[in-house]
């Protein structure tokens, strides 16, 4: 697609058509994922930044002007939110570690009768093993909501993304690890 009609497509979506927006969408989301992918090294993280790009692009179409090519715009905000999150990185790196325990945080209950103190452990620790398959940004999403019992909305500005980055964020760590979990559960010894 050229840019031309790639600008044309951009216009038709400020204009309110999200057919538009699906065959932007369509058409550049594999160079998007290629450019995140260089800044992540893995490709869930590239995922993830890419579709933030779709979800920025969606909420601030409006301020696109269609008298100008849509790919640079585009290109910009997605190179911002890249840029955004090596900076992040180093923060969530200290958000639930190794070291830190699960049983440590609020909402994890003492049991006085020992054999349920060690199902617990052991819980904590296949828990721990699974989170570690997340990508940080899940992890830390998923320590902070549903360890650490924060308000979604209060996470999301520590983290700094938006509601719904968050919401989805959330959705697929939760899924990853009833995932892991399960799979741990039948088969001990294999994570993947």
């Amino acid at each position: 697609m050229d840019e031309e009609e790639i600008s044309r497509l951009a216009a038709d979506f400020r204009g309110g058509n999200l057919g538009s927006f699906r065959m932007l969408v369509e058409s550049l989301t594999r160079s998007l994922l290629a450019t995140a992918y260089r800044y992540t090294g893995n490709w869930e993280g590239a995922r993830d930044l890419t579709q933030e790009t779709w979800i920025r692009v969606y909420e601030r179409i409006d301020s696109y002007d269609p008298s100008r090519p849509f790919r640079p715009w585009l290109t910009t905000i997605h190179r911002n939110g890249c840029l955004s999150h090596i900076k992040k990185s180093a923060m969530l790196r200290e958000v639930v570690t190794d070291s830190q325990t699960i049983e440590q945080l609020p909402g994890a209950v003492q049991s006085s009768d020992p054999q349920e103190s060690l199902k617990q452990k052991e819980f904590s620790q296949t828990l721990r093993r699974a989170m570690l398959a997340l990508t940080e940004r899940q992890r830390a999403v998923f320590a902070h909501v549903d360890l650490e019992q924060i308000d979604q909305e209060e996470v999301a500005r520590m983290l700094r993304m938006s509601f719904s980055t968050l919401r989805t964020t959330l959705h697929f760590a939760r899924k990853r690890l009833a995932g892991l979990l399960r799979k741990m559960e039948e088969s001990p010894w294999t994570v993947k």
